[in-house]
Protein backbone atom coordinates (compact mmCIF):
# COMPACT_ATOMS: atom_id res chain seq x y z
CA UNK A 1 0.00 0.00 0.00
CA UNK A 2 2.84 1.90 0.50
CA UNK A 3 4.66 2.01 -2.24
CA UNK A 4 1.43 2.28 -4.27
CA UNK A 5 0.82 5.24 -2.84
CA UNK A 6 4.17 6.88 -3.62
CA UNK A 7 3.84 5.62 -6.88
CA UNK A 8 0.71 7.92 -7.57
CA UNK A 9 2.39 10.93 -5.23
CA UNK A 10 5.44 10.70 -7.64
CA UNK A 11 3.07 10.37 -10.76
CA UNK A 12 0.77 13.56 -9.77
CA UNK A 13 2.00 16.13 -7.16
CA UNK A 14 5.76 14.77 -6.92
CA UNK A 15 5.85 15.64 -11.01
CA UNK A 16 3.75 18.16 -11.81
CA UNK A 17 3.46 20.33 -8.66
CA UNK A 18 6.55 19.62 -6.12
CA UNK A 19 8.78 19.22 -8.98
CA UNK A 20 7.30 21.18 -11.80
CA UNK A 21 6.89 24.30 -9.36
CA UNK A 22 9.90 24.03 -7.25
CA UNK A 23 11.95 27.14 -8.62
CA UNK A 24 8.41 29.20 -8.58
CA UNK A 25 7.97 27.75 -5.19
CA UNK A 26 11.32 29.04 -4.52
CA UNK A 27 11.23 32.40 -6.46
CA UNK A 28 10.16 34.34 -3.21
CA UNK A 29 12.89 33.39 -1.28
CA UNK A 30 15.23 33.24 -4.10
CA UNK A 31 14.98 36.80 -4.99
CA UNK A 32 15.22 37.93 -1.03
CA UNK A 33 17.91 36.93 -0.40
CA UNK A 34 18.09 32.71 -0.66
CA UNK A 35 20.14 33.14 -3.83
CA UNK A 36 23.29 35.37 -1.92
CA UNK A 37 23.14 32.11 0.76
CA UNK A 38 23.91 30.03 -1.57
CA UNK A 39 26.71 31.63 -3.30
CA UNK A 40 27.92 32.07 0.39
CA UNK A 41 27.73 28.54 0.88
CA UNK A 42 29.72 27.40 -2.40
CA UNK A 43 32.05 30.63 -1.79
CA UNK A 44 34.53 27.80 -0.76
CA UNK A 45 34.10 25.34 -3.25
CA UNK A 46 37.33 23.78 -5.19
CA UNK A 47 38.98 21.63 -7.21
CA UNK A 48 36.30 18.26 -8.24
CA UNK A 49 33.36 18.85 -6.62
CA UNK A 50 29.73 16.72 -6.44
CA UNK A 51 26.72 18.05 -5.61
CA UNK A 52 24.38 15.77 -3.96
CA UNK A 53 20.51 16.41 -4.45
CA UNK A 54 21.18 19.25 -6.81
CA UNK A 55 17.34 19.20 -7.51
CA UNK A 56 16.28 21.79 -9.98
CA UNK A 57 19.45 22.88 -10.56
CA UNK A 58 19.38 26.28 -8.41
CA UNK A 59 23.17 26.52 -7.45
CA UNK A 60 24.09 25.88 -10.67
CA UNK A 61 25.13 29.83 -11.12
CA UNK A 62 27.18 30.24 -7.70
CA UNK A 63 29.66 27.87 -8.02
CA UNK A 64 33.45 29.44 -8.36
CA UNK A 65 36.00 29.19 -10.78
CA UNK A 66 38.06 27.74 -8.25
CA UNK A 67 36.12 24.37 -9.43
CA UNK A 68 37.45 22.40 -12.27
CA UNK A 69 35.32 19.31 -12.29
CA UNK A 70 31.36 19.58 -11.49
CA UNK A 71 29.41 16.41 -10.98
CA UNK A 72 25.82 16.48 -10.34
CA UNK A 73 23.32 14.07 -8.56
CA UNK A 74 20.21 13.74 -8.43
CA UNK A 75 17.86 10.87 -7.02
CA UNK A 76 14.42 11.95 -8.08
CA UNK A 77 13.14 11.06 -12.01
CA UNK A 78 10.65 14.55 -11.42
CA UNK A 79 13.96 16.62 -10.91
CA UNK A 80 16.22 14.49 -13.23
CA UNK A 81 14.08 15.85 -15.86
CA UNK A 82 14.02 19.48 -15.14
CA UNK A 83 18.09 19.28 -14.43
CA UNK A 84 18.91 17.95 -17.33
CA UNK A 85 17.50 20.83 -19.26
CA UNK A 86 19.40 23.13 -17.16
CA UNK A 87 22.78 21.48 -17.71
CA UNK A 88 22.06 21.27 -21.57
CA UNK A 89 21.91 25.24 -21.70
CA UNK A 90 25.13 25.20 -19.31
CA UNK A 91 28.23 25.86 -21.12
CA UNK A 92 30.45 24.38 -19.05
CA UNK A 93 31.09 20.50 -18.69
CA UNK A 94 29.00 18.98 -16.14
CA UNK A 95 28.59 15.60 -15.64
CA UNK A 96 24.79 14.54 -14.30
CA UNK A 97 24.59 11.44 -12.49
CA UNK A 98 21.28 9.94 -11.26
CA UNK A 99 22.35 8.86 -7.23
CA UNK A 100 21.25 9.32 -3.84
CA UNK A 101 23.36 10.97 -1.20
CA UNK A 102 23.25 7.86 0.95
CA UNK A 103 24.85 5.82 -2.31
CA UNK A 104 27.05 7.34 -4.12
CA UNK A 105 28.42 5.83 -7.13
CA UNK A 106 31.94 6.86 -6.79
CA UNK A 107 35.15 5.56 -5.57
CA UNK A 108 36.60 6.38 -2.13
CA UNK A 109 38.57 9.90 -1.36
CA UNK A 110 37.60 11.11 -4.81
CA UNK A 111 36.42 14.54 -4.14
CA UNK A 112 38.03 17.87 -2.89
CA UNK A 113 34.26 19.45 -2.09
CA UNK A 114 31.09 17.92 -1.53
CA UNK A 115 28.15 20.57 -2.18
CA UNK A 116 24.51 20.37 -0.69
CA UNK A 117 21.55 22.50 -0.02
CA UNK A 118 19.35 21.34 1.86
CA UNK A 119 19.17 17.75 1.53
CA UNK A 120 19.49 16.04 4.88
CA UNK A 121 15.71 16.86 5.86
CA UNK A 122 14.58 14.95 3.01
CA UNK A 123 16.93 11.92 2.93
CA UNK A 124 15.55 8.50 5.09
CA UNK A 125 18.58 8.87 7.14
CA UNK A 126 21.39 11.44 7.63
CA UNK A 127 23.89 9.72 9.47
CA UNK A 128 24.20 7.49 6.37
CA UNK A 129 24.39 10.51 4.39
CA UNK A 130 27.11 12.05 6.10
CA UNK A 131 28.91 8.88 7.01
CA UNK A 132 28.72 8.74 2.32
CA UNK A 133 30.11 12.18 2.53
CA UNK A 134 33.09 11.37 4.22
CA UNK A 135 33.81 8.16 2.33
CA UNK A 136 33.78 9.74 -1.11
CA UNK A 137 35.77 13.36 0.21
CA UNK A 138 39.49 13.21 0.10
CA UNK A 139 41.48 13.48 3.51
CA UNK A 140 40.92 17.32 4.50
CA UNK A 141 37.90 17.46 1.83
CA UNK A 142 35.39 19.91 2.51
CA UNK A 143 31.29 19.39 2.89
CA UNK A 144 29.67 22.58 2.24
CA UNK A 145 26.26 22.92 3.28
CA UNK A 146 22.82 24.84 3.56
CA UNK A 147 20.29 23.44 5.58
CA UNK A 148 17.28 24.79 7.11
CA UNK A 149 17.45 22.80 10.78
CA UNK A 150 15.23 22.63 13.83
CA UNK A 151 14.81 26.00 15.44
CA UNK A 152 16.68 27.15 18.21
CA UNK A 153 13.50 28.67 19.43
CA UNK A 154 11.46 25.84 21.83
CA UNK A 155 7.88 27.66 20.27
CA UNK A 156 8.85 27.86 17.25
CA UNK A 157 10.43 24.16 17.32
CA UNK A 158 6.87 23.15 18.53
CA UNK A 159 5.19 24.88 16.28
CA UNK A 160 7.74 22.74 13.53
CA UNK A 161 6.37 19.33 15.45
CA UNK A 162 3.00 20.34 15.10
CA UNK A 163 3.47 21.18 11.34
CA UNK A 164 5.69 17.96 10.10
CA UNK A 165 3.42 15.90 8.87
CA UNK A 166 1.46 18.05 6.67
CA UNK A 167 5.18 19.49 5.62
CA UNK A 168 6.55 15.94 4.97
CA UNK A 169 3.17 15.60 1.91
CA UNK A 170 3.81 19.14 0.58
CA UNK A 171 7.47 18.57 0.41
CA UNK A 172 8.26 15.54 -1.24
CA UNK A 173 9.39 13.36 2.24
CA UNK A 174 11.23 17.04 4.31
CA UNK A 175 11.40 16.59 7.59
CA UNK A 176 11.27 20.47 8.93
CA UNK A 177 12.07 19.72 12.13
CA UNK A 178 15.26 17.83 11.82
CA UNK A 179 18.36 18.44 14.47
CA UNK A 180 20.44 18.50 11.60
CA UNK A 181 23.14 20.71 13.35
CA UNK A 182 23.35 18.55 16.14
CA UNK A 183 23.83 15.05 13.90
CA UNK A 184 26.27 17.06 12.18
CA UNK A 185 28.16 17.30 15.59
CA UNK A 186 27.72 13.62 15.97
CA UNK A 187 29.26 12.39 13.04
CA UNK A 188 32.85 12.23 12.12
CA UNK A 189 33.08 15.44 10.05
CA UNK A 190 34.63 18.16 11.78
CA UNK A 191 32.65 21.63 11.72
CA UNK A 192 35.11 24.41 10.65
CA UNK A 193 32.73 27.38 10.08
CA UNK A 194 28.75 27.49 10.92
CA UNK A 195 26.39 30.74 9.95
CA UNK A 196 23.56 30.06 11.86
CA UNK A 197 21.18 32.51 10.09
CA UNK A 198 17.32 32.46 8.51
CA UNK A 199 15.95 32.05 5.41
CA UNK A 200 14.58 35.41 4.34
CA UNK A 201 11.22 35.65 3.51
CA UNK A 202 10.10 32.61 4.53
CA UNK A 203 7.86 31.24 6.59
CA UNK A 204 8.39 31.03 10.24
CA UNK A 205 8.49 27.27 10.99
CA UNK A 206 11.57 26.50 8.28
CA UNK A 207 13.36 29.88 8.56
CA UNK A 208 15.96 28.70 11.21
CA UNK A 209 18.89 27.70 8.19
CA UNK A 210 22.35 26.90 8.95
CA UNK A 211 24.94 27.93 6.09
CA UNK A 212 28.62 26.22 7.16
CA UNK A 213 32.17 24.02 6.33
CA UNK A 214 32.67 20.57 7.62
CA UNK A 215 36.17 18.48 6.55
CA UNK A 216 37.18 15.39 6.71
CA UNK A 217 40.06 15.06 9.06
CA UNK A 218 42.96 13.91 7.49
CA UNK A 219 43.67 9.59 8.24
CA UNK A 220 46.64 10.66 10.83
CA UNK A 221 44.96 13.67 12.36
CA UNK A 222 43.74 13.24 16.31
CA UNK A 223 40.48 12.36 17.41
CA UNK A 224 37.50 15.03 16.41
CA UNK A 225 37.44 17.71 18.80
CA UNK A 226 34.51 19.58 19.89
CA UNK A 227 32.66 22.25 17.64
CA UNK A 228 34.67 25.12 17.42
CA UNK A 229 32.86 27.22 14.34
CA UNK A 230 32.66 30.75 14.22
CA UNK A 231 28.91 31.12 14.47
CA UNK A 232 27.14 34.18 13.49
CA UNK A 233 23.37 34.86 13.33
CA UNK A 234 21.10 36.72 10.75
CA UNK A 235 18.53 38.87 10.90
CA UNK A 236 14.66 38.03 11.39
CA UNK A 237 12.48 37.45 8.30
CA UNK A 238 8.80 38.20 8.35
CA UNK A 239 6.54 35.04 9.45
CA UNK A 240 3.80 35.70 6.74
CA UNK A 241 5.88 36.37 3.49
CA UNK A 242 6.40 33.29 1.27
CA UNK A 243 7.51 29.19 1.43
CA UNK A 244 10.77 27.83 1.17
CA UNK A 245 12.15 23.96 1.60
Amino acid sequence: MANLLKKAYNATWGKYVFAGMYDKFLSHVEKHGLAEKRAQMLAPAYGRTIELGTGTGLNLPHYPEAVSELILTEPYPPMVSKLEEKVREDPRRIQLTVAGAERLPFPDASFDTVAAAMILCTVPDPRVALAEIERVLKPGGQYLFLEHVRNRDPKIALRQDVVQLGWYWFGNECHCNRPTLDTLAESSLEVTDLDETKMPGAWKFIEAMAIGRAVRLPDDAPAKKSVNAKVSVGNAASEDSGCGC
